[in-house]
């Protein structure tokens, strides 16, 4: 059996079973109907209550509120005074206020110029107060462009990372290509880094991204149609009738002939984009703030929605098309949603300047860009090689901000609130978002819409779409032939998981390299109903990776409900040891007498099972704890191991040696590997972190091996608040 098998376990329930299932509870109802009825008031009492703590909840809404004058110059100096907030008409008390003035953005005259930037300044330290920050997604369409456009595309969103976007801005990129459908490729992060490499590679070479691989194995995983179309993207072209060439594939022939081909493909390509771009609206409704939207496109060709009428000379007279009614209908529906999101467009038309002026302006994109942009309350830019002077715009326009702060009592209805904001001063304009989505039960979201929940837990700093709970979970190595391997494992109590409020749940396990590219990914199934009400229940799945440092995100989420605990931990793999000795990541261990190891590894000591797995934090004043070591023996004949510990504290700028000594507890030996549970006793240990190495050596051989573990010493109270998932 292979060392997959025997971790690796799936709950899966065949049709039979399910109608197994049925006969037996008919035949319960029948024989044990008074009982029953018992129990159903008893259910139906508790469904209730669960409805009742859905529908209505406190919660705080933030706003976010731009306010300019006149000339379009941000307004600096309001008060909380100056802010009225109306909720579907009713007015709000302002609790919250903000007030986010980014130096860039202030227009200073040469005589304040100086101060001002010292005040102001963009690396400046933030309010401990601050909630919103900027979020900007990059949209970029390779359908309706071209290969000049996407050449500049790539230059003004390079341009636009390297002197526009601030450290503490969010950064997101959507594509849409003929072969990939619309696709997030990276979802909101700081790593601006990632951001900028995928825009690198615009036009160049194929690119993937941390969402796509994270789709892919997802729902290659659960057998599935890709909902967020994430498929084998192939290389960014021009389109398929920029083939000019009868001897190459896709080459159409007459102008009458391309002329229609393009029609029937342009109206598929603009149905598809307009239908799927509203999906992924609506799911990014739940985003809290204004989301920007720098769009770069050619843009749907007008005539295409609406139609027009022209000058035929080859037919003596004129030609005529009414549009699409369908294309307009689609082209409304998107409109509504991404005001409803709050999403701002700023509409970049990589359209060629020169074929434009050649063109009727209702034949080219340029309307329907303008027309998206002016809805969502952005900006259009009609050319995109003026990109420096477009982007100082958008600086300009999203640089200086409010947030005003009230409570709502938030029910789980998904139903619109619309916002109204007024500022007590004439002569402003104001602009904000128009409103906000209650939150709605996990089975009534969309596909997508569950979809970019996944995406948010698995890949963002701190979720944004919910707050997770805490999931004890981690990692530690074992050894086969010589090659480093790892385990990473998840505890699972029932009475806590209870609080995700639903039975079906799935459990992720997913890997992420030190550039943050998703590597490895395993998902299993299982029913809350399955584990027993008191024991924690471990759950692991292992991994065969190259050697490393990598970042592990470990996601339990309620398929019914939607909710989620969320863990983590970073691990190391060392290169393969061949004709020597090596040790693996240790793993901290606590004595317990009520664990239950679900899929438990043969390798591991059966003592193992009287122990929890712990994160690396201990207690203030902790003397002893335990931990699980593996010590691989690649080609070593009658080894005599000899194991040690040297505990360190680490200070600011010294580091203090903390009297430890090593006693084996248990041991495991296999032909390549042994296992061991050692306990470390020490003096009581302050607050503080410490690095625990573990020496090993090979009496017969003279062999040698040392590993580190990191510990947090925490007071207790410090242990329980901390949350996993904080960077």
């Amino acid at each position: 059996m292979s060392s997959a098998a025997l971790f690796k376990t799936r709950f899966l329930v065949g049709r039979g079973a399910l109608h197994v299932q049925s006969l037996i509870i008919f035949l319960l109802l029948t024989i044990f109907f008074p009982a029953f009825q018992v129990y159903a008031r008893e259910q139906t009492q508790l469904q209730e209550q669960e409805k009742i703590k859905h529908q209505v909840n406190v919660t705080l809404k933030l706003v976010q509120v731009y306010v300019t004058d006149k000339k379009g110059n941000p307004v600096t100096d309001l008060s909380q005074e100056d802010f009225t907030v109306f909720d579907n008409n009713e007015r709000k008390f302002i609790t919250d206020f903000e007030k986010h003035l980014q130096s860039f953005a202030l227009p200073v005259s040469s005589e304040e110029k100086e101060p001002q930037e010292q005040n102001l300044t963009p690396n400046q330290p933030r309010p401990a107060t601050e909630k919103l920050t900027r979020k900007f997604f990059f949209l970029f369409d390779f359908v309706f462009n071209n290969k000049k456009g996407v050449r500049a595309t790539r230059e003004a969103a390079l341009d636009f990372m390297n002197k526009i976007v601030q450290p503490e801005d969010e950064i997101g990129i959507i594509t849409y290509s003929l072969e990939g459908g619309l696709a997030i490729r990276e979802f909101l992060t700081r790593d601006h880094a990632r951001i900028r490499k995928f825009i690198e590679s615009i036009g160049l070479n194929r690119y993937q991204s941390s969402v796509e691989n994270l789709e892919i194995r997802y729902w290659s995983d659960t057998n599935k149609e890709n909902l967020l179309d994430v498929t084998e993207q192939g290389y960014v072209g021009a389109g398929m009738f920029s083939v000019d060439d009868p001897n190459q594939p896709g080459y159409l022939g007459s102008d009458e002939m391309k002329r229609a081909a393009m029609t029937g493909e342009n109206k598929v390509q603009a149905i598809t984009f307009l239908r799927e771009m509203t999906k992924l609206s609506q799911a990014l409704g739940y985003v809290p703030g204004i989301k920007h939207v720098l769009f770069f496109s050619a843009g749907i060709p007008y005539s295409l929605i609406y139609g027009i009428q022209v000058a035929d000379p080859s037919r003596g007279g004129w030609r005529q098309d009414w549009g699409q009614t369908q294309i307009q209908y689609y082209l409304d529906d998107l409109q509504k949603q991404i005001t409803h999101a709050n999403l701002v467009f700023y509409a970049f038309d990589t359209e060629d300047p020169v074929t434009r002026l050649n063109l009727d302006q209702r034949l080219t994109g340029m309307l329907t860009l303008g027309k998206i942009a002016d809805f969502s309350g952005g900006k259009y830019f009609g050319n995109v090689n003026n990109f420096p002077r477009a982007l100082n715009d958008v600086q300009k326009m999203t640089g200086c901000y409010y947030v005003l702060g009230y409570y709502v009592d938030e029910k789980w209805d998904g139903q619109f609130h619309e916002i109204k904001v007024q500022v007590n001063r004439p002569g402003v304009k104001v602009y904000s978002q128009r409103g906000y989505f209650n939150p709605k039960p996990f089975k009534e979201l969309s596909a997508v819409e569950k979809q970019l929940q996944l995406v948010d837990l698995c890949l963002s700093e701190k979720p944004i779409l919910q707050t997770p709970l805490e999931l004890k979970s981690g990692g530690f190595s074992y050894f086969i032939s010589g090659k480093e391997n790892l385990l990473l494992w998840a505890r699972l109590l029932k009475e806590d998981l209870s609080k995700l409020a639903g039975n079906k749940m799935e459990l992720l396990f997913v890997i992420f390299d030190a550039e943050n590219n998703l590597v490895k990914m395993d998902r299993q199934k299982f029913k809350l109903s399955s584990l027993p009400e008191s024991e924690q229940i471990y759950l692991s799945s292992p991994f065969s990776l190259p050697p490393g440092n990598y970042k592990c995100r470990v996601v339990v989420r309620n398929l019914d409900s939607g909710q989620s605990a969320l863990g983590s931990a970073e691990v190391g793999i060392r290169e393969e040891t061949k004709n020597g000795l090596g040790l693996g990541q240790p793993q901290l261990l606590t004595p317990s007498s009520s664990v239950n190891y679900h899929n438990f590894a043969s390798f591991l000591p059966l003592g193992t099972r009287n122990y929890n797995l712990q994160p690396s934090q201990l207690p203030a004043g902790s003397q002893e704890f335990y931990l699980l070591l593996s010590c691989g023996l690649s080609e070593i004949k009658n080894p005599s191991l000899e194991l040690k510990a040297v505990l360190l504290r680490t200070e600011k700028d010294q580091t203090v040696s903390i009297p430890a000594t090593l006693d084996m507890v248990e041991t495991r030996k296999e032909a390549d590997q042994q296992t061991y549970i050692v306990r470390i006793k020490t003096e009581p240990l302050a607050v503080g972190n410490y690095l625990l190495y573990l020496h090993a050596l090979d009496k017969t051989n003279g062999l040698r091996s040392t590993r580190s573990l990191a510990l947090s010493v925490r007071n207790s109270t410090e242990l329980q608040e901390t949350q996993v998932y904080q960077k």
